[in-house]
């Protein structure tokens, strides 16, 4: 056994009423660079090992001693405290072994006859340091241990309560989202997040972050701040999926990164776009059918530079029944004891089975196969219904959630900016007139009013317009997935002649105070006419009638490439 090296000498007391006895013992410890000292009677290793300063490491106990033996010793030292008696190596010409047996009964570490053998003394005593200093080394670490548990008990809950206010502060409740997660540890890094834009768009984004804990909990919650603010201010889901990348690829370890599934409804288009980096597929679901497929396209965030980075999404228009389901890994990597995987095939046989609870089926049939309710990952599951969404929005509109009010006194003032070529694909304009408008104090209702038709209105101007799209494209077979691809590849082929401006002008009319919105393209115009025949099952024309609907007048200048609405107080 390799010996415990101390940063001090151990300190041996040596109780023996023979003077040149313990005399010579003390002396023989010393040679072997330990410290000794003496008692030369019960009463006085008594008061040797009773006072609160005595740091006896190992007691050497003669049996017999001039005013009692040494058991007596040991049973009033253990009537007091037998946790500090150290360790003894009791001496005596006795080797009866009922006498031995009630010395180690009294607490006896070990035992040496009389006359004794130094060498073999030296070899107990070996063994006895050694064991002493392992003892004070395991209660040195278990203090360490206590302090260092205690610390990171604190600190787990500071960091809990800002990983909940983070979450709470930046999570939103909308009709038709349902998510489901089940955290592996006190941190969970999978987050399922719900938000609705200025224009009245749902944003959602299921996130599962490398490993689990807190710290998968710490690299996931930038992308917490960022999709918020960037949903908040109005932003399509391409740059904030291109914005979410940079920002885990710059400020997090090369180990670590996101798989995330982030979808933008469109409700009033029944447009879904989906952005699906390093998650499992997600499903279309209507009356138990798989009706369309989101595969992973992309890699996970934070792995990719930017210029190797790929934004596109994969764009579906949805019927009025059905809903989204999607998941994390950690529901089909869950393991059963015979070490086999959940598996995306149960989750789709599960699917077509049709249950009228897809969640609680889901969990039910995980609890069967794993035969546990607590997981080696975080599981995380959601599903996304348009049409509980469209209710929502219905209940808002009769509430007059969507209302505002101008408020009198404010000054006039004029605000515009004109893009050109790649920046047109590049730079969002509803967004900087928002911000516009939030820093001047404009009512936050009046403020989604604008977004909704600046947003339609630089739609329209960009796709009709400038891009020559047309709509009733979107009619045909396969149709919706041809218009945005053909979208795409004309917004990369743009010039420095395409431009399009946008301006807000504050209309300060006695009683009636307006803005006028007016957008103007460099295209050819486009005939408004064919558009103003709008149904509710037509896939093109909806962008004008809701400008229509919420503007007190809209004016489409020949041929067609500017547009102007004015908005009073609703």
């Amino acid at each position: 056994m390799t010996d415990i090296v101390l940063d001090q000498p151990l300190c041996i007391l040596v109780v023996d009423d023979d003077q040149l006895l313990n005399e010579l013992l003390c002396e023989f410890l010393r040679s072997k660079d330990l410290q000794a000292r003496s008692a030369y009677s019960l009463v006085e290793a008594t008061q040797a090992l009773s006072s609160a300063s005595h740091n006896v490491d190992l007691v050497l106990l003669d049996y017999e001693l001039g005013d009692g033996t040494g058991l007596d010793l040991l049973r009033s030292l253990s009537a007091r405290d037998a946790h500090a008696i150290p360790p003894v190596i009791m001496i005596s010409v006795n080797e009866d072994p009922d006498f031995l047996q009630s010395c180690f009964s009294c607490g006896v570490a070990d035992y040496v006859i009389k006359p004794i053998n130094l060498s073999l003394l030296a070899l107990k005593v070996k063994a006895l340091i050694n064991s002493v200093s392992m003892q004070q080394l395991i209660s040195l670490q278990n203090a360490e241990l206590a302090r260092f548990k205690q610390e990171a008990e604190r600190e787990e809950a500071i960091a809990k309560f800002i990983y909940e206010y983070l979450l709470g502060q930046n999570s939103q409740s909308v009709e038709g989202v349902n998510t489901w997660l089940q955290s592996s540890s006190s941190f969970s890094g999978d987050i399922a997040m719900a938000r609705t834009s200025p224009s009245g768009d749902l944003y959602f984004m299921l996130a599962d972050a490398t490993g689990h804990g807190l710290s998968a909990a710490i690299t996931i919650m930038p992308a917490v701040s960022i999709f918020n603010s960037m949903v908040a201010k109005g932003f399509h889901i391409q740059p904030i999926v291109t914005e979410l990348n940079k920002k885990l690829s710059r400020d997090t370890p090369a180990d670590r990164f996101v798989a995330a599934i982030i979808v933008q409804v469109q409700k009033d288009r029944s447009e879904l776009h989906l952005w699906n980096g390093g998650m499992p597929t997600a499903y279309w679901i209507n009356g138990g059918k798989i009706q369309q497929e989101f595969r992973s396209r992309h890699m996970a965030l934070g792995i990719l530079d930017d210029d190797q980075f790929d934004a596109n999404v994969d764009t579906y228009h949805f019927p009025k029944s059905g809903f989204l389901f999607a998941c994390t890994d950690g529901l089909l990597e869950e393991r059963n004891p015979a070490g086999e995987c959940f598996s995306m095939q149960r989750v789709v046989d599960i699917i077509q089975s049709n249950p009228a609870d897809l969640h609680r089926q889901l969990i039910t049939a995980l609890h069967a196969h794993t035969g546990r309710e607590t997981y080696s990952d975080d599981v995380s599951m959601c599903t996304l219904t348009p049409a509980d969404m469209l209710l929502g929005s219905s209940r808002l509109l009769a509430n007059g959630m969507l209302q505002g009010r101008f408020e009198q006194g404010i000054g006039h003032f004029s605000w515009g900016v004109e893009l050109s070529g790649r920046k047109i694909a590049e730079c969002e304009m509803p967004p900087l007139a928002n911000k516009f408008l939030q820093y001047l104090g404009i009512d936050q209702n009046i403020c989604q009013i604008v977004f909704l038709i600046v947003s339609e209105m630089v739609s329209n101007a960009i796709d009709h317009g400038i891009l020559r799209l047309d709509s009733a494209v979107k009619e045909q077979a396969d149709g919706f997935e041809f218009y945005f691809q053909e979208r795409e590849r004309r917004l990369k082929l743009l010039t420095e002649q395409d431009v399009i401006s946008l301006s807000l002008e504050w209309l300060p009319q006695p009683g009636n105070p307006a803005l006028a919105i007016t957008v103007r393209d460099s295209g050819v115009g486009y005939d408004p006419s064919v558009l103003r025949a709008h149904n509710d099952d037509q896939l093109s024309g909806r962008g004008l009638h809701l400008i229509r609907s919420l503007a007190r007048s809209v004016d489409i200048a020949p041929p067609g490439n500017l547009i102007r609405a004015v908005i009073s107080s609703f």
